[in-house]
């Protein structure tokens, strides 16, 4: 019978190795270099550097790291797509419009002005109201975050809704600028005369947006 080899004795022989602190990704047992190797350091000396929780939403995933760590985890071991550019359009289809659960469409990446936003849209219930949210974060802190604006516009058959906003900093989870309303609100109802299916069996929505730089002083 081949012996058992478990994470942590992979991570100990790969310390041995290498001269740096190295972390394992449970879920797809990646080994990576720790994004920093003295956070409690860091962390009392200036509290801003500490690192960022992963933004993703699909899924509960407990990594952190700084931005440029959580970039290609989020693409590599979530999948997720990256759009250049501060201009977009996506389309997003739900199979049944009429039995709302709490979906959520895959988060997309934006990619412009030298910084990283998140894109997020998904179903939610607000008290028993079925609605949908599309809104932007800011891939560092609020500080920052605040030099952006950002617009998100749903249309179709005629119908157009615009929302313009800042993105929040992902200090936030996804969840808290949700529950707060920050961001562009469709009803289920809305969403339908939206939708470029006329037999609303799909629902088949356009959302387009642009990110601008706001001129700082």
């Amino acid at each position: 019978m081949e012996p058992q080899i478990n994470d942590l004795q992979i991570e100990s022989r790969v310390r041995e190795l290498f001269d740096f602190t190295v972390c394992t990704n449970h879920m797809s047992s990646t080994i990576y270099q720790c994004p920093n190797d003295h956070t409690e350091e860091l962390d009392s000396e200036n509290p801003e550097k500490k690192p960022y929780n992963c933004p993703y939403s699909g899924s509960k995933c407990t990594l952190t790291g700084d931005i440029q760590w959580l970039l290609p985890h989020l693409r590599n071991d979530h999948h997720v797509e990256m759009h250049d550019g501060r201009s977009f359009s996506h389309r997003y289809v739900h199979h049944n419009p009429k039995h709302l659960h709490h979906a959520t469409w895959m988060l997309t990446l934006l990619d412009c002005f030298g910084r990283q936003f998140c894109l997020y849209f998904e179903a939610f219930h607000l008290l028993k109201t079925p609605m949908y949210i599309a809104f932007i974060q800011f891939m560092g802190d609020e500080e920052e975050a605040t030099n952006f604006s950002y617009t998100l516009e749903v249309s179709g058959n005629g119908r157009k809704l615009t929302w313009q906003g800042v993105p929040r900093s992902i200090r936030d989870s996804h969840k808290t600028v949700r529950d707060s309303q920050d961001g562009l609100i469709i009803t289920r109802k809305s969403a339908l005369f939206f939708s470029t299916d006329n037999n609303n069996k799909e629902l088949k929505l356009k959302l387009s947006g642009r990110l601008w730089r706001e001129h700082t002083h």
